[in-house]
């Protein structure tokens, strides 16, 4: 019996952080098509590298989750996650969700897991336009968007109506090619390398510049989680850029 109940006190401390918080099972959700290159796969991506390496870093696990992103959204709201996997920010998302922010209340950024641009894409020959952060000759068009992506929230609070019925970055690109839409916003890493793997596609696909934004990605924690687990989340947060900046993450960088 006392060698019972010696175990059972080994695996109360490995599971309780300095302060003598239980460390809880950390549900996290990502999205289920390849963002090259972030996330290629199931527990694939440099995301989920990085944050294989914050497990380790501050000594806690998580438990993956891969749903389609409006789903992983719909299901953090509801208290059936913990947080959300590169999820840049909204201001509707802190309805529910708390970001690193800094004692002023801003982000901070240098707590983000990594940064992406959203670009601008039309057919060769569109006479649409991207100048000064406005659209011009778009006339009454739709402007195609990924679903459930922030950027198809920053176009409609700019007055603009979005096609968001795309999952992914080729069926966009696709769609565009097809002029189902006219233009269409993506992430730049992700569209990139799907044109470079589809030739046809990238002969009549023209990137615009400057982007329509920079966005920074961050894990995402509910607010129902961080009310519970401040410590734990302010811990996996600043673990988050030392991941970031290792040795290992750069050679893992190079590798896409």
């Amino acid at each position: 019996m006392k060698f019972v109940g010696f175990l059972f006190i080994l695996l109360f401390l490995s599971n309780t952080n300095a302060s003598g918080e239980a460390l809880p099972e950390i549900k996290l959700c990502y999205e289920d098509v390849t963002v090259h290159p972030w996330i290629t796969g199931d527990r694939k991506g440099l995301v989920l590298q990085e944050l294989q390496q914050v497990e380790k870093l501050a000594k806690i696990k998580f438990n993956y989750i891969r749903l389609p992103w409006k789903r992983c959204q719909i299901d953090a709201q509801n208290g059936k996650l913990d947080g959300l996997i590169a999820a840049s920010f909204t201001k509707e998302r802190t309805n529910w969700g708390v970001y690193p922010t800094l004692k002023t209340g801003e982000l901070d950024r240098s707590l983000r897991l990594h940064t992406d641009s959203f670009m601008v894409f039309i057919t060769k020959g569109s006479p649409v336009r991207f100048k000064n952060g406005r659209f011009l000759n778009l006339g009454q068009n739709l402007i195609g968007v990924q679903l459930g992506y922030s950027v198809g929230t920053d176009l409609e609070d700019q007055g603009y109506a979005t096609h968001s019925s795309f999952s992914t970055a080729q069926d966009l690109i696709q769609a565009l090619d097809a002029s189902i839409v006219t233009v269409a916003v993506l992430q730049k890493y992700a569209t990139i390398k799907t044109l470079n793997d589809n030739p046809k596609l990238k002969s009549n696909i023209v990137e615009l510049k400057p982007p329509f934004k920079v966005a920074d990605q961050y894990l995402l924690f509910t607010k129902k989680f961080y009310s519970h687990h401040p410590e734990i989340s302010n811990r996996i947060w600043k673990a988050i850029p030392i991941a970031r900046e290792s040795a290992e993450y750069k050679k893992n960088a190079s590798g896409f």
